[in-house]
Parts: C-alpha cells; sequence; structure tokens
C-alpha cells in the first residue's frame, strides 16, 4: 500500500546517533570544533529531551517505534525479540518508501549478536520479529533483514551507486559514536563522515540529517542531549527552546516522509513537530495511520 500523501522532501532523512553525553559536554567544547561548527551554521534544538527511558536500548526503540515495550536494559535481540510491526520500517515499506540501516562494524549484515565495536542494542530494527525472522524458537533472518539491516561500509556503496536510500539511519561503532571513545574522536569521526553525506543529491536535494545523542541525564535540563539539524532546509544558525523529545523527532521524521504517525506513539495527536527548526514548512496532512504490511524493495 502506498502512502495517500506524497513526502514532503524530496531527499533522504539520515539519522546519525551518538552516545551518552549531555548539551554541555558538547555544545562550547573545544574538542568538538567540527560538531560546533554544525551548531553554529544551522539548527539545534535546545529544548530536546531523551523521552527519560534508560538505558540506551530502550531509547533506540523510542526513535524507531515511539516507545520502548518496557525495554528497560541493554540486552541482545535473542531476550527482547518484539512481535510488533509497529515501527518505522513498515511504515516505509508500506508506502514504497526505501531504507537502511548502517551499523559501523557490523560486519555481516542483520547482527542480532554484538560483538567487537558493535553493539546490536544501537541498532533498534534487529529487535522487531518481522525484520529479524524469530519463529518461535530460532532467528531465521530473512533477505528482507540482510538487504535492509547491514554494514555501514554499504553507505558508501551505495552514494557510489546513486542508490541511498530515503531513509538511513546510522549508528557509529562504540568508539566513535562517544560511548567508549572520546568527544574528540566522535567528532573526528563526523568531521570525516558527514561531508560525504552532505556532498550527495539525498542531502542537497532538501534532505536532513539528524544529528542527536541518544541520552543526557534528563533532569536538570542541562543533562539534556544536543540535537542538531544539518539540512539546507534548516534555519540558519537557530535555536528553539521548544520542549520537543523524541517522539517529535519520529512524528517530524514521518511527516517528512509522508507516512501517518505510528499508532503506537501514545497522545501521538498532541506531540509537537519540530517545525521551528525548518525555514521551509514541513506539515502535511498524513494518512490514517492502519500500517500495511512489508511489499517494498529497498
Amino acid at each position: 500500500m502506498q502512502s495517500a500523501v506524497p513526502p514532503r522532501i524530496a531527499g533522504t532523512v539520515f539519522t546519525i546517533v551518538m552516545e551518552n553525553h549531555s548539551r554541555h559536554e558538547i555544545i562550547g567544547n573545544r574538542e568538538a570544533p567540527y560538531i560546533n561548527s554544525l551548531a553554529k551554521t544551522y539548527a539545534q534544538a535546545a529544548g530536546y529531551h531523551d523521552p527519560f527511558v534508560h538505558p540506551s536500548e530502550a531509547n533506540y526503540l523510542w526513535m524507531a517505534s515511539g516507545e520502548n515495550f518496557d525495554v528497560l536494559d541493554d540486552n541482545d535481540p535473542i531476550d527482547h525479540h518484539l512481535d510488533s510491526t509497529s515501527h518505522i520500517a513498515d511504515q516505509l515499506e508500506a508506502a514504497r518508501l526505501s531504507w537502511r540501516s548502517y551499523q559501523e562494524g557490523m560486519g555481516a549484515p542483520c547482527g542480532l549478536k554484538s560483538h567487537g565495536r558493535y553493539a546490536a542494542k544501537h541498532n533498534p530494527f534487529v529487535f522487531f520479529n518481522d525484520v529479524n525472522g524469530w519463529n518461535g524458537t530460532e532467528f531465521l533472518p530473512s533477505p528482507r533483514c540482510n538487504e535492509h539491516v547491514v554494514d555501514y561500509k554499504e553507505l558508501a556503496n551505495d552514494i557510489a551507486n546513486d542508490t541511498v536510500p530515503r531513509y538511513a539511519f546510522i549508528t557509529p561503532d562504540l568508539d566513535n559514536d562517544m560511548h567508549d571513545g572520546s568527544i574528540g574522536d566522535g567528532d573526528n569521526w563526523l568531521k570525516h563522515e558527514i561531508p560525504k553525506i552532505m556532498a550527495t543529491d539525498a542531502y542537497q536535494n532538501n534532505g536532513v540529517i539528524f544529528l542527536f545523542w541518544d541520552e543526557g541525564g534528563g533532569y536538570p535540563t542541562e543533562d539534556d542531549p544536543p540535537f542538531i539539524v544539518i539540512s539546507p532546509m534548516a534555519k540558519t544558525g537557530f535555536i528553539s527552546e521548544v520542549d520537543y523529545d523524541t517522539g517529535s523527532y519520529l512524528k517530524t521524521v514521518e511527516t517528512m516522509l509522508g507516512i501517518a504517525p505510528l499508532p503506537c506513539v501514545a497522545e501521538r495527536d498532541t506531540i509537537d513537530m519540530m517545525t521551528d527548526l525548518f525555514a521551509i514548512p514541513i506539515e502535511s496532512e498524513v494518512p490514517s495511520a492502519d500500517v500495511a504490511g512489508p511489499s517494498a524493495a529497498r
């Protein structure tokens, strides 16, 4: 089933998620000159906070589905294989929009076990049974998972082949996302990788990069994580003080791509979209929230 509403933007929605730093640790920090140059050039959501669920895994699930399914640990999918079709991958495929999850250090596609510098807890899509192939007793990863959940190196191939998907979820490895590495390590990784994305038609044709950290302390406000919107459509040097959370991010992505809000998002009609960060309107009427089953290739 196609979306009843055309995508609001022509480019790709990229999401890059970093780890475990509060806004005051990043913004203004000399160890993060590249990130701060992005913050000054594009738009910041200074009122953003995570959904107040911890640890990391719960936040990543929220990014893809609008809830954490009562998951409150960082265990691999073997402990949390979720029998839910209420997530953005199913929405995208129902609307026949391409998507990929790019995971640095994962190696073979559809990584269901953490290893080396790859953490499954930072890869929300491998937790959903209609992606990971859980049959009730074991995982039988399908071509769907192998095609859509891939190592980060595949992004370079997609850029070279002009096959960048409409939705790209990017997770650096545990060193480069600042989880185990330093702020400087993460800043250097972003300085090396983001310009590659910004050089693509997928970005330049009114695409957007949402760069944010999975969680901060939550309270007080200064412990909330940074959130930067990088886009030709972003307001230049703008700082928003509006109270946004991860549900706002997800609803904004859905609206930009012309897909319905997920039915599992509690009080979805009252969640604010991050409209003030953009110089052009991103609102559009969206179809009803019922989502058809997977029907599209990448």
